[in-house]
């Protein structure tokens, strides 16, 4: 009951990982936050603006019925837990925050990744478009079993794209 994407990865380059239970960085993307220091010392900072998804749920809403985000990064972490953030230049010193950084650290691995779009503090959409991970569309079950747990009251409309 929502709208995302159409299950194939369409992003920055390429096709989606085969699917898997977690996935990691895709190589070659990790290799580009290496070169643009998003990636550094040894890992990803956390970006700044990550929270739990239900840390943000004040009665009804999602933060208040003012609250628009279209384009919240989320992942999905090893415990099932729904993190979110704002997506570029909310790094020290204005770096990207690409969704590495919802979670931080060496190698911060993902059930599942892709983009929340919340209107009036109501869920509209997720999906599964992430660059840096690249999750299969099989693992749009994870997703919807993640956000499924969350009240019906927090959603505006579907919650995935029908054509997956």
């Amino acid at each position: 009951m929502g709208s995302g994407s159409s299950g194939a990865y369409s992003g920055t380059s390429g096709s989606s990982q085969p699917f898997a239970a977690e996935y990691h960085v895709e190589k070659h993307m990790h290799d580009f936050d290496v070169r643009n220091k998003t990636f550094h010392d040894g890992h990803y900072d956390k970006n700044p603006t990550a929270r739990n998804l239900n840390e943000m749920i004040k009665g009804n809403y999602i933060v208040s019925k003012n609250f628009n985000e279209q384009h919240l990064t989320y992942v999905i972490d090893k415990n099932g837990n729904i993190i979110v953030g704002k997506r570029n230049g909310n790094g020290e010193n204005g770096l990207p925050t690409p969704h590495p950084t919802l979670i931080g650290g060496k190698d911060p691995v993902v059930k599942m990744a892709g983009i929340l779009s919340i209107h009036g503090g109501k869920i509209y959409s997720y999906d599964n478009r992430s660059g840096h991970y690249k999750p299969n569309s099989q693992s749009m079950a994870v997703a919807d079993e993640a956000f499924g747990k969350l009240p019906q009251i927090l959603f505006k409309k579907r919650r995935r794209n029908e054509n997956e």
